[in-house]
């Protein structure tokens, strides 16, 4: 792999790794988000269902003689605090039912909805999740569809005393919303912030790719140029000709010539000058 990709891998690594970091930070931030908005959530059903049924039993006691009942005079009073109360967040609402054979019947007006008397819908039409839990007694959170088929992120309730169920919800996504515009804000600047990254990092690395690129044709090019001997050599053991690999004799002088860059120039060593030139003690070795 050549210089420049390895650093066009490095980039894109870099960048991969700015993203995975903000997906991972945003996922904690949601997850602990939705883990403190359903315990908001399940303590404000609870406590308004604990409400209602301690209205309940104080009318059980003082409002028999109200028209239609004790039960009546509960969701009077009920009705009427709700009728002040606008909800929470852009969403948030909270509903009280009751099952009326195989249908769930509104009591409160809906948030989402112009009408005073909300209509019922079937118990088992998969509309309003949470309220059909809480009518069947359970207690807790979910993310399901409420009456509107939106997706909404509920806490629901059973009020035992008057067999209602009570829902505080809130839209999904409402609380996705600011994850979702910090992602894609995070997501901006980290492209930003890799675009800069990599034209300096580039901008630093072009000048020593571009010396490294040279030394290694500089060394690429001497390496053409040089020519070495490597194995076993068959040598005459009498004349010191050299066999070559067609089985020709070759002088020494001419067989190394043809494979190296080597050149020879002729002399005589000491011991050979005594034995042809006896009587000379001294001779140039290099004549």
């Amino acid at each position: 792999m050549s210089p420049r990709k390895r650093i066009s891998l490095l980039i894109c690594i870099m960048a991969m790794t700015c993203f995975v970091a903000e997906s991972i930070a945003i996922g904690l931030l949601y997850r602990t988000s939705l883990r403190e908005e359903s315990a908001r959530l399940e303590e404000t059903a609870k406590s308004r269902a604990r409400l209602i049924e301690a209205i309940a039993r104080f009318d059980a006691i003082h409002s028999r003689d109200y028209p239609g009942g004790a039960t009546a005079a509960t969701l009077s009073q009920i009705v009427d605090a709700h009728d002040r109360f606008q909800g929470f967040g852009e969403t948030g609402e909270f509903t009280l039912s009751r099952r009326e054979g195989d249908q769930i019947v509104f009591l409160l007006s809906h948030r989402h909805d112009d009408r005073q008397t909300p209509q019922p819908i079937p118990f088992d039409s998969g509309l309003a999740e949470p309220m059909r839990l809480a009518l069947l007694g359970k207690s807790g959170t979910i993310i399901g569809v409420d009456y509107r088929g939106e997706t909404v992120f509920a806490a629901h309730e059973p009020v035992k005393e008057l067999d209602l169920g009570i829902v505080a919800k809130i839209d999904l996504k409402e609380i996705r919303a600011p994850f979702v515009k910090a992602a894609f804000v995070g997501g901006v600047v980290a492209v930003i912030a890799v675009v800069l990254g990599a034209a300096s990092f580039v901008r630093v690395t072009n000048p020593l790719l571009k010396r490294l690129s040279d030394t290694v044709e500089s060394l690429q090019g001497a390496l053409k140029k040089v020519k070495t001997l490597s194995g076993l050599l068959p040598i005459c053991a009498s004349c010191k000709k050299i066999r070559d690999d067609q089985g020709h004799w070759r002088e020494m002088e001419v067989y190394i010539s043809e494979r190296s860059e080597a050149d020879f120039s002729h002399g005589i060593c000491q011991e050979c000058l005594k034995k042809i030139h006896p009587d000379r003690d001294r001779f140039g070795a290099n004549h």
